[in-house]
């Protein structure tokens, strides 16, 4: 197996008590991903779900818990392996102080199967929800499949294992070990090393993978077991049992034997399974008809004996004498390196994103007591596009990532916020005096130009604050985060395509919302029922102009050619669409898509020739045909999702395009399949007369999409789409010899979802 991620660690370095002969130690590079993610699991415990007393968990002095028992995990997947598995050492002593080990195993499998399954965790005001909405959210941005996978595999370790029989007295060593395989092993691990190394063990070899590593699960629980006994039987004492789910407890009762013996059996025990372990991984590397994951996997679970050992030794969860070290401490005391914040159930947190790898930088200086909450945690930052910090204003709102899965956050309607309570009758500028009757006299030169004074510039950008304050999937900044896996933009640069294409997406919503008559956007009202239609067009185009000011920003003339080019396409393609709405000429599937083109991918072709006329990756390449099939195929999937999605109804209401009159892309292929249906005809003259189509009339038409295969055929086109926006990217990755993952899972949750 290649070695990337980590180094050996020589041996006269640490103590291993004989145990782990022929195994070496190896340490993750990058140690502090974990120890922050860690932290920031438990701060966010006392703060959503209760004090944490005299908790100890994944972090030790020189040795962090997954560092050394996946020394080999991706770096952008270590972080979040350590908040995870912080979180079920955090579950495991929940279970071990109290007698409701199954409701909270219910509940954890509960979530994680919802997860997994909807790519969703339902809101909720449990802060251990929120808190595994974090992991699942986390997990599905990196890479959905192995997401899911780990996910589904956590769900049975809940269900089977997870501390759910610590408070059986077990009798035999028989019946003990049979737990203890299921309860430390096979779930939780697979799901640990699977998706820290970016593993995808073939559905055919996932029994016989698990038939080989048995052994190295039963390794695990006898190391935990060993070393983990003194905490175990003071917390046992503790709850006045007289016996302790541990095989050194067993051992002692079954074989009337003295818990110094029953140690030494243990560790007899230990060294055993380290020499089966390590010959079933050399037999197996030496196969041919295993594949290469399910061998990197046994592989990987060899450095995770070594490692659970190694840790266990001198950890401070199983060893009082233990501490941690100064950076650790400082963390502990003055606050985490400030990324990105995961949000408290019901209530509105920090923005976070992650560089184009898909990496989360971190800042290696302390956060200072003035920059930290109450709990230590850093709440005034967030990460740009390459890990820059910058100051976040969210005013009580809450940027939405693309995948989220973290409970829905009450909507501040923009009048609430305290900037526009205090607002008053716009000042009269210097230079303007009152006379006695009232009239105003104007000095000298007070008629020369001044800038726009703070509270002009809030009511003309209240509409656009408003749009922007409604939440969003955001699947264009998440593009563009995808697609810099590729151009390597500057982080300035990048921020500023972020920023046009966001002012640009916002104020073509308005625009669309006032021309389509539509009162919903995402499930709120559509800014101009609100702000009324000239507020609102003045406000869509004021931000047009702010746009272009930041593009004139790049310091260049293409980029400014680039913004007006694709800007006209953008008009053209709403003139296109209104036109045929209006005077209700249903267009060929050809003209529809083209129309698509220039409205709905001229905004994908924008962040993407500005991004490739600022990338700094020597290997260049034309993403526009790329981009035209993501626009063609985004558009069609918008067009099923308001017929048939029932989060779409409560977004925008039932079936709206057939309020709109719009003809979208089933409404054209029924119209074009029946053309002389005089049930057709005479619904969309009704529409016309009542400016509406009533539901009876919406349920007519989708019931006649579906008898005459329209739906299919939007279906259909999907799928063709899907694969030609798959091609796209697969060719774009043998023009860079550069996977990419991100852009690959935006598609596929798109396709899911």
């Amino acid at each position: 197996m290649e070695y990337k991620y980590s180094t050996v660690v020589d041996p006269s370095t640490y103590e291993t008590h004989g145990l782990c002969d022929g195994i070496p130690l190896r340490c993750h590079e990058s140690p502090e991903l974990e120890e922050i993610e860690t932290l920031r699991c438990q701060e966010n415990w006392r703060e959503w779900v209760g004090p944490l007393g005299f908790y100890k968990g994944g972090l030790g002095p020189r040795w962090n818990f997954m560092a050394i028992t996946v020394p080999e995990c991706l770096p952008e997947r270590l972080g979040v392996l350590g908040y995870a598995n912080e979180l079920a050492f955090l579950h495991d002593d929940v279970t071990d102080v109290a007698d409701y080990g199954d409701a909270h195993n219910d509940d954890l499998k509960a979530a994680f199967e919802q997860a997994a399954n909807t790519g969703q965790i339902a809101e909720s005001a449990s802060g251990k929800r929120a808190i595994q909405a974090h992991i699942a959210n986390e997990m599905m941005k990196i890479h959905k499949q192995h997401a899911i996978t780990t996910l589904k595999a956590w769900a049975k370790f809940a269900e089977l294992g997870s501390g759910r029989q610590h408070t059986t007295h077990f009798r035999t060593e028989e019946e003990y070990i049979k737990y203890r395989m299921i309860d430390i092993g096979t779930m939780f691990w697979y799901g640990m090393v699977t998706f820290g190394m970016g593993i995808s063990v073939p559905e055919e070899e996932l029994e016989m993978c698990h038939s080989l590593a048995n052994i190295a699960y039963l390794n695990l629980g006898l190391t935990n077991d060993l070393y983990s006994w003194q905490k175990e039987y003071e917390t046992a004492v503790a709850m006045d049992r007289d016996y302790v789910a541990n095989i050194i407890g067993v051992l002692m009762e079954e074989r009337a034997i003295s818990e110094a013996v029953a140690k030494e059996v243990c560790r007899e025990k230990i060294k055993q399974t380290i020499v089966d372990f390590r010959q079933i991984v050399e037999d197996t590397n030496a196969r041919e008809d295993v594949s290469v994951d399910t061998k990197r996997y046994l592989e990987g679970l060899l450095y995770s004996l070594s490692g659970n050992l190694v840790w266990s030794i001198d950890c401070p969860r199983y060893h009082r004498w233990s501490s941690y070290n100064e950076r650790q401490l400082d963390w502990m005391k003055n606050g985490i390196p400030k990324t990105e914040t995961p949000k408290a159930p019901q209530k509105a947190n920090g923005v976070s994103t992650t560089n184009g790898n898909g990496h989360h930088h971190v800042q290696e200086t302390p956060v200072p007591n003035g920059n930290a909450n109450g709990n230590g945690l850093a709440t005034n930052g967030s990460m740009n596009g390459n890990g820059v910090a910058h100051a976040s204003h969210t005013n009580g709102s809450s940027v939405k990532d693309p995948f989220s899965l973290d409970v829905d956050t009450d909507l501040v309607n923009v009048f609430a916020r305290q900037e526009y309570k205090n607002i008053s009758a716009p000042k009269l500028h210097e230079g303007e005096n009152h006379s006695s009757n009232g009239e105003v006299k104007l000095n000298g030169d007070s008629t020369a130009w001044k800038e726009p004074e703070e509270v002009e510039t809030k009511l003309i950008e209240a509409p656009y604050e408003y749009i922007s304050s409604l939440p969003s999937k955001g699947v264009r900044e998440q593009a563009i985060d995808a697609l810099n896996v590729w151009c390597r933009v500057p982080a300035a640069k990048l921020d500023r395509i972020k920023l046009v294409t966001n002012m640009l997406h916002n104020a073509s919503l308005m625009l669309d919302d006032l021309e389509d008559g539509s009162d919903l956007r995402r499930g709120k009202s559509s800014t101009h029922t609100i702000f009324g239609a000239g507020q609102t067009v003045n406000a869509a185009n004021y931000q047009i102009i702010r746009a272009l000011e930041e593009v004139q920003k790049f310091g260049d003339a293409e980029s400014i050619i680039i913004f007006t080019e694709e800007l006209k396409n953008l008009y053209i393609g709403q003139s296109l669409d209104l036109y045929w709405t209006n005077n209700v000429i249903c267009p060929s599937v050809n003209e529809y898509f083209r129309m698509v083109e220039n409205k709905t991918g001229g905004l994908f072709r924008l962040f993407g020739r500005l991004m490739s006329l600022h990338s700094t990756n020597p290997v260049k390449a034309d993403l526009t045909s790329l981009l035209n099939q993501f626009g063609r195929y985004f558009q069609t999937r918008d067009d099923y999702q308001n017929l048939t999605s029932p989060e779409y109804t409560k977004q925008k209401g039932f079936c709206e395009d057939l309020d709109e009159g719009k003809f979208s892309l089933p409404l054209i292929h029924l119209m074009h399949s029946a053309p002389s249906n005089a049930v057709v005809r005479n619904i969309w003259t009704q529409r016309l007369v009542h400016n509406m189509a009533s539901v009876a009339h919406k349920h007519t038409i989708l019931e006649l999409m579906k008898t005459s295969g329209s739906l299919q055929f939007t279906v259909d086109a999907l799928e063709i789409l899907n694969l030609k926006v798959e091609k796209g990217i697969s060719d774009l990755e043998g023009r860079f010899g550069m996977e990419n993952f991100q852009l690959r899972l935006i598609l596929e949750m798109l396709r899911k979802n």
